[in-house]
């Protein structure tokens, strides 16, 4: 695949301008849609993180029996579990970008690397202060929320079902997850962009211009709390116990290729694969821009879409300098 790689002196790496996905264009174009939903959307990364929890829910969760009373054991094995797939998911792509540094900075959004000496990270320390955040705060708040809505399942208090009485009602709302999401997300990220809740809460993921995978989930506890509440959709629509699970792992462990830093993994051989999200690089870049995700295209509805073109950059900047002459 030949990709351009074009550099500007601050940035590093640009990739194309982005486009919506071919539904939202005018006019659709549906079938194209289909093939983007394929090839851009579920390959790869999406069915990773449905095989993932589907694995993690084989092997990894407490039997579904045990979840009727609320009890120390089966959730703190959720937890770990949770925070094992953290650490080799989200550890090891950190490791190999900016450990070792396997691509050096090709591909890389930022040219600079990750703070070592900080004074605004705890610990003095970028990496040190999304680990705490993301294995600490998100990995009890994203365990809460899965206990609770299986506990709830568990005791009948919520619909649900499971993939031997519905199979093809649990695919359909496993491949909705991703579309709920899309809407969730910006709901609670415009909140986030409020000024008092930015105050109090997201300027602390915000502090993450420059990006690596332990950035993607460094939250307060406020917005964990926001962000990991999709699974009480499911106490409305009726789902299968994986499906709660899924949810958790899903958020936990996507943002971490997206908030990488890097638009594309090189491969040995010197092939490269889609990698980090430049519609979301460019909303820590600008703040002001691109609040939701490319699937759910409701930047573009509401005005607020940076297709990361020259032109847009202008944009971004005369804004910026008209803001500081006020």
């Amino acid at each position: 695949m030949t990709v351009t790689r074009d550099r500007n002196q601050r940035q590093g790496f640009d990739p194309p301008p982005i486009s919506v996905p071919p539904l939202f264009e005018s006019p659709p174009r549906p079938l194209r849609m289909v093939a983007w939903l394929i090839t851009k959307y579920l390959w790869p990364q999406t069915l990773l993180w449905i095989a993932i929890s589907i694995l993690a829910w084989t092997f990894l969760t407490p039997d579904f029996g045990r979840m009727d009373r609320l009890e120390f054991g089966w959730i703190a094995q959720i937890y770990l579990r949770n925070v094992a797939l953290m650490l080799v998911v989200i550890g090891g792509l950190h490791l190999w970008l900016h450990v070792r540094r396997a691509q050096g900075t090709e591909f890389k959004y930022d040219v600079r690397w990750l703070a070592t000496n900080r004074k605004s990270f705890l610990f003095g320390n970028q990496t040190r202060d999304n680990m705490f955040w993301s294995l600490v705060s998100g990995g009890l708040i994203a365990t809460g929320y899965e206990a609770f809505v299986l506990w709830m399942y568990a005791n009948d208090h919520a619909r649900h079902t499971s993939f031997d009485e519905s199979p093809v009602w649990v695919i359909v709302v496993t491949l909705l997850v991703f579309v709920i999401e899309g809407f969730h997300f910006y709901g609670n990220h415009r909140l986030l962009h409020w000024e008092p809740m930015y105050q109090l809460a997201h300027s602390l993921h915000h502090k993450n211009v420059n990006t690596g995978p332990w950035s993607g989930i460094s939250m307060h506890p406020l917005e964990h709390v926001l962000y990991f509440s999709l699974p009480l959709v499911f106490l409305v629509i009726p789902a299968s116990p994986f499906v709660i699970a899924l949810c958790g792992i899903y958020l936990m462990l996507s943002p971490s290729p997206s908030h990488s830093g890097f638009d594309r993994f090189v491969l040995p051989g010197g092939r490269t694969l889609h990698g980090g999200d430049y519609f979301h690089n460019l909303h820590h870049r600008y703040f002001e821009c691109n609040y939701g995700m490319l699937l759910v295209p409701i930047d573009r509805w509401m005005g607020t879409f940076h297709d990361g073109s020259p032109e847009a950059h202008a944009v971004m900047k005369e804004r910026r300098r008209a803001a500081r002459r006020v």
